[in-house]
């Protein structure tokens, strides 16, 4: 059951994530009729307040050794947030390299943490290379998980989109975190996301401007064609069916999603990104992101193929296998390194 609600989380994010689409800054999807109104600028500041807080707000980090690997010294932080929230973090640096590194921040799937193991692979292979990392649990994940939140993490739920909000400010506050250490260079900061984590990138990249550098693996977005398509959808996806069970696309449900999706949708900010680096990695077989939803985020992302889209083998968690390489040249091409230790340059 408790994997079932948090696969839920992130079909209920894909969901509300298509939802917005309709046209006054028009964005055309590749291989989709559904355009994207971006509204207004008054409607677009209005949208990124959301993700406005005081950065004043004492962190007050605590951290406590965790392990040490062949290539990482791992610790366990915790720092606050807004709206009066406790972050759980796993922060991993360098062994092999001296500061200030650069760093990049890594964030989980639905159905994961922030020390679920792709995300762990991820941080050794940037933590091997000189890049530290910060992954941290997303809202009701990890660490903080709700018995009494679970149920309620629907894509017609305000629930969604104050947990949505709630955890793309604590990623914000990451950042700040991360510039407040003098062993981090500040100014060397990226972003590596996977499938909801890409999503969520994908909504901070438009109104976090400290961040150098964008990875945005498996998202989705633009989920109005996907709602109205979704009987269709989950006749052709058996494991797709496995997610969003018994599911009745209703006229209130619409209604309320595109309300939701109104202020936490993908892509209506993940065109902020640019002209930053950004890559996203799509699935050729993905069996949880339609391709109408990928295509819907690269056009929101004015994203050129395959410059910064790269089109992979496999389905949604097999096409990262081969992607690697592409992740670790994408790092440090455009965040560096730090400078080897003279005492490691000979160790194996």
């Amino acid at each position: 059951m408790r994997l079932r609600i948090c696969r839920l989380w992130a079909v209920s994010a894909l969901f509300v994530s298509v939802m917005a689409a309709g046209p006054s800054a028009i964005v055309r999807a590749q291989d989709s009729a559904t355009s994207i109104d971006l509204g207004s600028p008054a409607i677009q500041t209005m949208r990124k307040d959301y993700y406005a807080y005081d950065s004043a707000l004492p962190l007050n980090p605590k951290l406590t050794l965790l392990d040490e690997t062949r290539y990482a010294v791992r610790y366990h932080l915790t720092y606050e947030s807004a709206h009066d929230k406790i972050v759980t973090a796993i922060i991993a640096l360098p062994k092999r390299f001296s500061p200030p590194y650069p760093a990049s921040v890594l964030v989980h799937g639905s159905g994961g943490d922030k020390d679920t193991s792709y995300i762990r692979m991820s941080s050794e292979m940037l933590t091997q290379g000189g890049i530290a990392t910060i992954s941290i649990d997303a809202e009701y994940h990890g660490e903080r998980k709700r018995a009494d939140r679970k149920e309620s993490l629907a894509f017609d739920s305000y629930m969604l989109r104050d947990a949505w909000i709630q955890t793309v400010i604590d990623l914000r506050r990451a950042v700040d975190y991360l510039q407040s250490r003098d062993d981090i260079d500040g100014n060397r900061i990226g972003y590596l996301g996977f499938s909801m984590g890409g999503m969520l990138g994908a909504t901070l990249g438009g109104v976090e401007p400290r961040i150098k550098c964008f990875l945005l693996a498996v998202p989705g977005g633009g989920l109005v064609n996907i709602v109205q398509h979704l009987p269709e959808m989950l006749a052709k996806s058996p494991m797709l069916r496995d997610y969003v069970p018994n599911i009745q696309v209703t006229p209130r449900m619409v209604a309320m999603v595109k309300d939701v999706a109104s202020v936490i949708d993908p892509i209506y900010f993940v065109g902020g990104i640019q002209p930053r680096p950004l890559l996203i990695l799509v699935a050729k077989s993905d069996e949880i992101i339609p391709v109408e939803a990928s295509n819907m985020l690269i056009a929101a992302a004015h994203a050129r193929e395959p410059e910064q889209v790269r089109r992979l083998p496999g389905g949604h968690a097999s096409s990262l296998i081969p992607a690697v390489g592409l992740i670790r040249q994408f790092m440090t091409t455009n965040l560096g390194t730090a400078k080897l230790r003279p005492d490691a340059a000979s160790a194996p």
